[in-house]
């Protein structure tokens, strides 16, 4: 989809659900601007240096031109938002995931800080987690196995009635949403797997936003995220009513649904 406003996108894909809290975009004729943008973040949200978090035009306006787009985020809560799908979908995140993505930010500038501007290993993993990342959260843990093992007609198939009840897809990745707009077989996220209690489901999403952005937030700042090989590949149109996947077949095309082929340093984030 080209960068053409649409305000009946949540139409397109039942993703898009998860944002059905946020919705600042009805009656809009053309992309939300930044004030109505920030009308739904939390309204003491700020960075993790103190400064309130803010979305700017990013044009000859902008402010700090000079700073790298992190380093003007953590220094001065400015968020640069152009009027595309892109980061329309960032700022949503930002409402959406707060803790998480103030987290995200802390750590790029730590690194940078620290190492320069070069990219680190764990800055491309930031970069991954907040562009194409998803979380997986279940309340069984054979279930994030089967994803750690690339058991996927199991996990899609054979477990399809866990989907919603004790498994879920949270979108976090602002460039993964923005290709849900067009889907296509061979989309793949890179996954946090969360392990919940059987309540989590039984929850109100913006309850379950709110519970996992907690979560991951402190998981990062404990324990930061070391490199991509930390985040599991996930074939997201596997997921049941994502896709005409509604037959057993869909599930044995081994060039999207691929087999493992080597460890990685996933680990599963519990709530102790």
């Amino acid at each position: 989809m080209t960068d053409t406003w649409n305000p009946n996108f949540d139409h397109l894909h039942p993703c898009f659900q998860q944002l059905r809290n946020i919705r600042c975009w009805s009656g809009q004729g053309d992309w939300p601007p930044c004030e109505t943008l920030a009308s739904v973040l939390p309204p003491d949200l700020r960075a993790q240096s103190g400064h309130p978090i803010r979305f700017l035009p990013q044009d000859h306006t902008l402010p700090f031109a000079e700073l790298y787009y992190e380093e003007r985020i953590f220094q001065y809560g400015i968020v640069s938002t152009r009027p595309n799908w892109h980061d329309f979908f960032n700022a949503l995140m930002w409402a959406l995931y707060p803790q998480t993505k103030a987290m995200i930010n802390a750590l790029h500038t730590a690194d940078i800080q620290r190492h320069g501007q070069p990219r680190t290993p764990q800055r491309d993993a930031l970069t991954v987690l907040d562009e194409s990342g998803v979380i997986i959260a279940a309340s069984r843990r054979n279930l994030l196995q089967q994803v750690l093992d690339f058991v996927w007609p199991d996990l899609f198939w054979q477990e399809r009635s866990a989907w919603g009840q004790e498994i879920g897809c949270f979108m976090i990745g602002h460039a993964t949403l923005e290709k849900m707009l067009t889907p296509y077989v061979g989309m793949t996220a890179h996954a946090l797997l969360v392990e919940v209690d059987a309540a989590f489901f039984s929850l109100p999403l913006a309850q379950q936003q709110v519970h996992l952005d907690g979560l991951l937030a402190t998981s990062l700042r404990q324990d930061g995220l070391p490199s991509p090989a930390s985040l599991n590949p996930f074939p997201l149109l596997g997921v049941p009513g994502w896709w005409d996947n509604g037959s057993a077949a869909f599930y044995q095309d081994t060039g999207y649904f691929r087999p493992k082929n080597r460890e990685r340093a996933v680990r599963i984030i519990t709530q102790v």
